[in-house]
């Protein structure tokens, strides 16, 4: 980079960093360290580095920019007003405003060149791991020789929180041995946390550490951008790992007082180091120009400016110049899209075999056959759940090739693979399977990386207990939305031998209160089978399927019926599986999950031998859906509140159940399991159908006193 340009890029750097202070000061709120710190190299990143089309943000082969270190957003939204995407002048001045494009951290928006949410650290490396992964699969699917359709490089900035979050060392580490050398971390080394400086708890060789994972690494500082633009350069030439490059920053670059402090980690600057920054900063003629040298010389002057505009949260100036810089390379950006689509259009006609399944990806519907195969599914026998899951898996993957996925070293346990396809190799992309090994946190945001784009659908998959392994980036795909499938198995106590540490109890309710995840926990195939439909063909978003390593009853398993029919009632969540009189009011409703559907069917048996008693049984294998089902629907299942209702399921409802009706009786469990087999854990813990039905007879005799509830 030549003097000039040298001197207009820590220009256009100043101006970010006056949009960045100006914005955190209006919202008197945000983190104005991180982007006064990475304010050049990110000028640098999106004018000389990085391929992207604001016209086309959704372009397939663009460069992706993470900000894994999501407090510093309003850097991100600086560059991205300046580099041509729609996010004005206004959008940045309500900052962390109610329903403005500028929220307090970054929310997947690819209109707006938003490409994840971040803010948790380390989520944002694990998702550009996921993105870069996307790519070499991508491209071993669909490129050839002629026809490099899918080249793109990403981009992460990480900072130090990242490097100490557990998740960055778990996504590190499979990053390096898949060797995605289409991925560059650019590390923000400012050495400073909110607590004071990193010396206080993280001395790591972060380097080192990255280089025992197998990466390049190398070292540069922000202040000489010609050494950042070269290692950067010479890092993406290089081919067979990850990058990763060191950018020594001083948080609050800048400021007076603030400056290297960890007391601009995370709060407005203040007017006098606002002012302090606009009098020694490259921004300073166009002060000068709009209110006078004296004025903008004058501090006291120049912060009562700034306060006045502040106050009415508008900037004082804007720079047509520095947003021109910025943009001057678009031009050239625009000719490397075009001739993008000209090849991508030469690809449909001499490929029309892999371009036919690209669009499969790309719209990402699903096949009628398909959705016949779901509705119509059966299977003669009674088998564990997570078989049937596996089965079922594997017949949407027959049909939809852009479902992958893995499991954290449990496919064999969990059956979450995907038959006859290789997994994914440091040489070999094309596999669909992904060893992710003992790394439930990384498989989690990975998988939300690979999703992003929705061009693959991933599905994860570990034993049930270790979803807390995992939470954050469940979070975060139900924030996002994401089409990512979590398959959870070893649902419950029956897991047995292996003891409380690894039977679930608080699980399947702690997942139920993720705001737009649905659970479902299917009975039989039946429902295994529409849970998958109900996902792919229906839900928006995240799902989580909840399966059993115990067996399904045989009555359980031979439930049929009009499937169409029980498509619908599956939809709002709950079905009737058993009636003693069907069309007649029933004495009392069982209802039931997963394999407690079973149990719930011999204690209709009992009740009606015992008690000569009507009895329906419900399955609700989503309790969400149930919940959003019509008012009509839940009272043709549950009738009214004089009707006694019991629900079994082998989970903690702990709490909830403060504010069930007094006609209900809740059998669960509230306590940790035990070690030993299955069928005495369960007869310990109160969950056999005698000690139910004794439970339910005891509620039928109570149902008009105060309401019963028992845990065990």
């Amino acid at each position: 980079m030549d003097t000039e340009n040298l001197n207009k890029t820590l220009r256009a750097g100043d101006y970010i960093r006056y949009l960045s202070l100006f914005a955190v000061e209006m919202s008197n709120s945000g983190h104005a360290g991180l982007p006064l710190g990475c304010a050049d190299i990110g000028v640098v990143l999106f004018r000389e580095i990085m391929r992207f089309n604001p016209e086309d943000p959704h372009w397939l082969n663009r460069d992706r920019f993470i900000l894994s270190a999501g407090h510093g957003s309003i850097l991100l939204y600086s560059l991205l007003h300046c580099a041509g995407f729609p996010i004005t002048i206004e959008d940045l001045s309500r900052f962390r405003k109610l329903g403005s494009k500028t929220p307090g951290h970054p929310e997947r928006d690819m209109a707006l060149g938003i490409e994840t949410t971040t803010g948790p650290l380390g989520q944002g490396i694990a998702n550009a791991i996921g993105i870069a992964l996307q790519e070499k699969m991508l491209e071993a699917r669909f490129n050839e020789e002629d026809f490099p359709l899918f080249s793109y490089t990403v981009y992460a900035l990480a900072g130090d929180g990242c490097n100490m979050e557990g998740i960055s060392q778990e996504a590190t580490s499979l990053a390096g041995h898949l060797g995605l050398d289409n991925l560059i971390v650019i590390y923000d080394s400012n050495d400073i946390t909110i607590d004071g400086s990193t010396g206080l708890c993280f001395t790591d060789d972060v380097g080192k550490r990255y280089e025992s994972q197998g990466w390049f690494v190398e070292k540069t500082i922000s202040s000489d951008l010609n050494d950042f633009i070269e290692k950067i350069k010479n890092l993406k030439k290089k081919k067979g790992k990850p990058k990763l490059l060191i950018v020594k920053t001083t948080i609050g670059e800048g400021l007076n007082k603030l400056k290297g402090s960890n007391k601009i980690h995370g709060r407005p600057a203040g007017i006098e180091e606002i002012a302090f920054f606009i009098q020694s900063s490259k921004i300073r003629p166009l002060f000068e120009e709009k209110f006078g040298k004296e004025a903008v010389q004058n501090t006291a002057s120049l912060m009562e400016i700034c306060k006045k505009y502040i106050t009415e949260r508008k900037y004082p100036v804007e720079s047509k110049e520095d947003v021109e810089f910025i943009q001057e390379s678009l031009s050239k950006r625009k000719k490397e899209y075009e001739k993008w689509k000209n090849l991508f259009d030469k690809y449909k006609k001499n490929e029309k075999d892999k371009f036919e399944e690209l669009k499969k990806y790309i719209e990402g519907k699903i096949p009628q056959t398909l959705v016949d195969s779901l509705l119509n599914y059966r299977e003669d026998k009674a088998d564990e759940t997570r078989n049937i899951s596996g089965r079922v898996l594997n017949v949407c993957a027959r049909e939809m090739p852009q479902i992958i996925g893995g499991s954290a070293d449990l496919a064999e346990s969990t059956k979450g693979f995907i038959n006859n396809s290789n997994y994914v190799e440091r040489k070999d992309f094309y596999g669909r399977n992904i060893h992710y090994g003992v790394r439930e946190h990384a498989m989690g945001g990975i998988g939300n990386g690979l999703a992003l784009d929705n061009l693959f659908i991933p599905f994860s998959s570990t034993f049930l207990v270790f979803s807390d392994y995992m939470r954050p980036a469940i979070r975060l795909s139900a924030i996002m939305k994401l089409k990512h499938l979590f398959v959870f198995t070893h649902d419950s106590i029956t897991v047995g031998e292996d003891g409380p540490t690894h039977q679930p109890v608080e699980h399947i309710n702690s997942l139920r209160l993720i705001p737009d995840l649905l659970i479902f926990r299917p009975a039989n195939a039946i429902e295994m089978a529409f849970s998958y439909l109900y996902f792919l063909m229906i839900h928006q978003g995240p799902a989580a399927i909840i399966c059993s390593r115990a067996k399904i009853s045989e009555e359980v398993s031979k439930i049929d019926g009009d499937r169409e029919k029980l498509f619908e009632d599956f939809k709002k969540g709950a079905l009737i599986i058993y009636e003693t009189s069907p069309g007649n009011t029933p004495h009392i409703i069982l209802g039931a999950s997963g394999t407690e559907v079973g149990i719930a069917l011999n204690c209709a048996r009992m009740i009606e031998k015992e008690t000569n008693k009507n009895v329906r049984v419900l399955s609700i294998p989503c309790l969400e859906l149930f919940n959003k089902s019509p008012e009509g629907y839940k009272k043709k299942l549950l009738e009214n509140d004089n009707i006694p209702f019991a629900f079994i399921e082998a989970s903690s409802h702990r709490a909830v159940n403060t504010f069930y009706k007094e006609n209900i009786l809740l059998m669960d469990i509230e306590r940790f399991g035990i070690s030993g087999k299955a069928s005495e854990v369960v007869a310990e813990l109160g969950l056999e159908p005698d000690s139910i039905y004794k439970k339910i007879d005891a509620l039928y005799e109570v149902k008009n006193k105060r309401r019963l509830s028992i845990s065990f």
